[in-house]
């Protein structure tokens, strides 16, 4: 299964490398654009998801801004 895997690609491989180079171009942009688009949203759903499971979200009657009644900086020192 292997061998024949390697076989398909030197021979798809070969294939593009004698194509004019604009060609070479337009096909690996055809191919590498949305094949990148499709794993960076993957990744971007994956940190999202990750993100929301291990953020705390203020409880029900937990004031946003901590109930201390003020602005204050990340320290808790007024700002």
């Amino acid at each position: 299964m292997l061998e024949l895997l390697v076989e398909w690609y030197d021979g798809v491989e070969l294939w593009l490398v004698q194509l004019v180079y604009p060609l070479q171009v337009a096909l690996v942009l055809a191919v590498l654009v949305p094949l990148c688009w499709g794993v960076a949203r993957v990744v971007d759903r994956a940190v999202d998801g990750i993100g929301a499971k291990f953020t705390r979200a203020p409880g029900p009657g937990t004031p946003v801004d901590g109930g201390s009644g003020g602005s204050t900086g990340r320290r808790g020192r007024a700002a």
